[in-house]
Formats: structure tokens, sequence, C-alpha cells
């Protein structure tokens, strides 16, 4: 643990971007860890490059960079390491997703950064082998992910520290049981539209001349259909965030567009938009593997039942198991486990359940569970 009376009182946290991985990760801690500086002791500062004057490096306690992928990257940490025996600074590895090829499997075809990793990927595994051994500690966000830091690059300082959700943010307000059962619920499906993929056609965007085939990629057919028919149907109420994806263009008078929003503005629009449930559909993959369960717990905290699809090591472990979707569900499935989620005594249940996982397992950005694995990193 740290404190006041040190004189390491500064952690220089390496943060180029204004992304959800970067916000997530990063900045809503720095934000709030700043607050409470003066309990901590320490002072977190948020730069897209390293101050390497003399002055600050003596009180520098750490650094904490994120998503160090290239050569450029690779001559700043070397130069941090060269100087790390005479300032005692610890170098810190942080990771969201994965960059690299694992198990001869990439980013899916489905996910139009597949175009730009497939190319660079060995070109990013070479360079990773020779920045990660610099440093002394990677922080991956899925035991997925650490798994594969180790396995690919024969890392033993591999530590986990989960997403978390920011209280100042989202609040701390509960939802109210339901009094009668839901007979048009509202379902929200918050993902980004890396999860499928839109056709484009032949010709019409310099960036891919041959055009770009569709794929509904972490959907899949059954999903959709799902979806398609009960909004049909007049069965639910439906909003997508983001975009309109190419399989809901049929229906799309009939649905809700949510249009995009920064990572800050974003909590308070799913709270607004007040879903009866979160649909999280994936499919069953090295990528999907590595990615967080951020979704479920920003349903915990909003007070939306989560629908998951959960396979093994993949991110949805702690949904409720009622509300679990195996990745080959068929359509019935999905309208029978819809059915009985919508019955009050049922969603009451699954809601107290994942009101009390967000507790007992420290996923608030605030608890003290999460402040001390901070805390442990950068000591």
């Amino acid at each position: 643990m740290l404190h006041p009376e040190t004189n390491k009182s500064i952690v220089q946290i390496i943060c180029r971007d204004f992304s959800g991985c970067s916000n997530v990760r990063l900045r809503f801690n720095q934000y709030y860890l700043t607050s409470i500086h003066e309990r901590l002791g320490i002072h977190f500062v948020n730069t897209p490059i390293p101050c390497t004057d003399a002055n600050w490096l003596s009180q520098t306690k750490a650094f904490i960079c994120q998503r160090f992928v290239n050569e450029q990257d690779y001559q700043l940490i070397k130069m941090l390491k060269e100087h790390q025996p005479k300032f005692g600074y610890k170098l810190i590895y942080e990771l969201d997703d994965i960059v690299w090829m694992h198990n001869n499997e990439n980013v899916p075809d489905y996910n139009m950064a597949s175009f730009n990793f497939a190319k660079s990927a060995p070109l990013i595994h070479a360079s990773l082998q020779k920045i990660l051994p610099l440093f002394d500690q990677i922080v991956a966000s899925t035991d997925y992910l650490a798994k594969a830091f180790r396995e690919d690059f024969n890392l033993p300082n591999v530590t986990v520290i989960k997403n978390v959700v920011p209280s100042f943010l989202w609040g701390t307000d509960i939802k109210a049981p339901l009094k009668t059962d839901l007979v048009k619920p509202h379902i929200g499906y918050t993902g980004a539209p890396q999860h499928y993929r839109n056709p484009i056609p032949l010709g019409v965007s310099p960036e891919y001349p041959l055009g770009v085939t569709a794929m509904t990629g972490d959907w899949t057919n059954e999903w959709v259909n799902f979806i398609k028919e009960n909004v049909k149907n007049d069965k639910i109420n439906f909003t997508i965030h983001s975009a309109i994806p190419y399989f809901f263009e049929d229906v799309a008078d009939k649905i809700h567009h949510a249009p995009w929003v920064d990572t800050v503005n974003y909590p308070q629009l799913v709270k607004k938009n007040n879903y009866d449930i979160i649909i999280a559909p994936l499919q069953d993959n090295m990528f999907n593997k590595c990615k967080s369960d951020l979704r479920f717990i920003e349903g915990c905290i909003a007070g939306s039942v989560v629908m998951a699809t959960d396979f093994k090591d993949g991110p949805y472990e702690y949904v409720h198991p009622l509300c679990k979707c195996k990745p080959d569900i068929t359509q019935e499935e999905l309208n029978n486990k819809l059915k009985m989620i919508c019955q009050k005594d049922v969603y009451n249940s699954i809601l107290k359940y994942q009101y009390d996982y967000l507790e007992k397992s420290g996923r608030r950005l605030e608890s003290n569970k999460h402040i001390n694995e901070w805390l442990s990193m950068i000591d």
C-alpha cells in the first residue's frame, strides 16, 4: 500500500486516444483516483507522451502504457528502461483487446478491423516480442487474454484487473422490482458495429475498392430472426445503438436507433432508455474469449437483465444461468427464454442476482477491491 509520505507520488498513464478501451481501462480510473489523491498520496497523470524531465522521473512511481505495439513504442520503452535503474520507477503494460494471432486465429473476418490486423499481425507480434520483456508487469482485462500473453510470449508477470463500471457516471440508484409481468419488454443492443459487417458495394469505397460482403457476425441468423419476428409482431420494443445493421433494414421503421455517443455520455443514454433487457450475442471464437464481460456489468449497474451467449472460456460466465444462451441456440429457444424472463418473479430474481453480483465482486470502479488492485499494480 502506498502512503502520503513516499517521495514517489506520480503515476504517468500513457494514453494516446479517447477510445472506449482507453476510457474504461485507464481514463475513468485516473479521474476517480485523482479525486482521492490526498487519501492515496499519489497523483495519476494522463498524458499521450511521457514526461522525462529528471525532476518528474525522480518522483514517478510507475508508467502505465496502453497498447504499445510498434517500433516507435519500442524505442520509447527502451529509453525508459535505460533510465529505470537511476530513477526506480515501474513499467506496466496494459491491454484490453488481443492484437495478435493466437492459436492460429486472428480478429474475426466480420470485424472490419480484421482487414488491417490480418496484414499487420506478424509485425505486431514481432514488435511485442521486443517490447513486452522490457516491462515489469503485464496487466490484462481477462483471464483468457492473460493466458494468451503467457503462452505466446512466455511471460510470467501477467496479472488480471477486470473491467469495472464507474458509479460517478452510472449512478447508484436501484431499479424497483416489477409488480406485473412484462408484456412488451424494451430490449436494447448496446454493442458496437464491429460485431457484424455491413456490405460495401464494388467501387464505392477507396479504402475497399473490391467491396465488402455482408456478415451477420456475432448476431447469427437465429438472433436476427428472433428480434425481427418479435418486432414485426409488435411483441417487443427494440433499440439498437450506433448504427442499424443491414439485416434490420426491412424493419428499420419499427425499431429505435440510439445514435453513437462518446463513452462519457454513454452511461446516461443507457439509463435514460431504461432497458428491461440488454442482449449480448457472440460467436465462440478466440477474439471473443479475450473480450471482457463489460456489457454484463453495465446491465447490472443500469438495472437491465442481460441475456448473453455463454461458451467455454467466454466472457459471460457470471450471467444468470436462466439468461445464458448457447452459441447454437435456436429462435424457438430464444423466444422461450424471453417469455420466462418476462415473468415478474423470475425477472425480479435475476435483477437481484445482478445487483448482488456487482457489489460482492467489487466491479464498481469505486470499490475498495478495485482500488487496491490498482495500488498493488503500481507498487
